[in-house]
């Protein structure tokens, strides 16, 4: 298990840096022109519809069914659309095309399990994290053959294609597939095509949750883990610093009120996978908003 030092995110580029102190310099030039924060014309994005990018096919986070979306992550968005006064409107965006999805404005924000990396926020803007959790394993729950990180040696792997999962360093002889989602990864799994499915915890108890009382039920591998610990952001692109602090400021508050109740809710297996720790392990500090985000209080 990787026990990555929960402290800031490292510093961005010079260039990234000396834009954004470029971009502030601007702003107070204009400010005596009535020129706003939230953008050229003074306005917000966060009001009327607000079209979010997400993963419809995560148990837990959000599922996409009989044109409902349910999960954590519409409950969240929930929240931060009765806060702030918008109305969220959800499509599916695969991992590999977050970014972009935020760049060509496809997307006002993106909220799908989104870990807050360096890289990424080069190109989009971050508010989080809104859940913290390490990586693991999901086999058949028949299945004993992976007990420790030495046993993922030689085993067939499935992650999806633009996740943190895809790059983590696994140990020699490991075969990695990819795919442009989790259900499709599952699913080979519970055919027997592979043999794991290697992505973020809390995902996964979505999975164990969903397949508990199909033919194939399925289970976390205990304390088998490799790659960083991820923090889930909610995605804007980067011209939004009056959205940006309208969001960390709502899911401050978001964190110490509702968190809680909509993980009970809508991730069981996660708690009584855990049962009196669950919190310590996925719930963030409200403070580690401030520390996150690319917007500072």
């Amino acid at each position: 298990m990787t026990n990555e030092p929960r402290h800031p995110r490292p510093l961005r580029s010079l260039g990234h840096r000396c834009a954004r102190v470029a971009a502030a310099a601007l702003l107070l030039a204009l400010a005596g022109c009535g020129w706003t924060a939230d953008g050229a014309d003074g306005k917000t994005v966060l009001t009327g519809t607000v079209y979010i990018g997400g993963k419809n096919d995560q148990p837990g986070f959000n599922l996409h069914s009989g044109h409902t979306d349910r999960g954590f992550e519409p409950d969240l968005a929930a929240y931060l659309g009765k806060r702030i006064g918008f109305a969220p409107k959800w499509h599916d965006v695969v991992s590999a095309k977050r970014e972009q999805e935020l760049v060509d404005k496809a997307s006002t924000l993106v909220i799908a399990t989104y870990s807050i990396t360096p890289q990424r926020d080069e190109q989009v803007d971050f508010v989080g994290p809104y859940f913290v959790t390490r990586q693991g394993f999901l086999v058949r729950e028949d299945y004993d053959g992976i007990r420790t990180e030495k046993d993922v040696a030689g085993k067939v792997i499935c992650t999806v294609e633009g996740s943190t999962s895809a790059i983590a360093a696994l140990p020699g002889g490991a075969t990695l597939q990819t795919q442009s989602d989790y259900s499709t990864c599952v699913r080979k799994l519970q055919q027997g095509d592979i043999h794991a499915v290697f992505t973020d915890e809390a995902l996964l108890y979505g999975y164990v949750e969903q397949q508990k009382n199909s033919r194939t039920p399925l289970k976390v591998v205990p304390d088998v883990s490799f790659g960083y610990i991820n923090r889930y952001g909610i995605g804007l692109r980067e011209d939004l610093p009056g959205d940006c602090d309208k969001l960390r400021e709502a899911l401050r508050d978001y964190i110490s009120e509702e968190w809680a109740s909509d993980v009970k809710a809508q991730l069981p297996a996660l708690v009584a996978a855990y049962p009196g720790d669950w919190e310590n392990r996925f719930r963030p500090d409200p403070q580690d908003v401030d520390t996150y985000s690319s917007c500072k209080p």
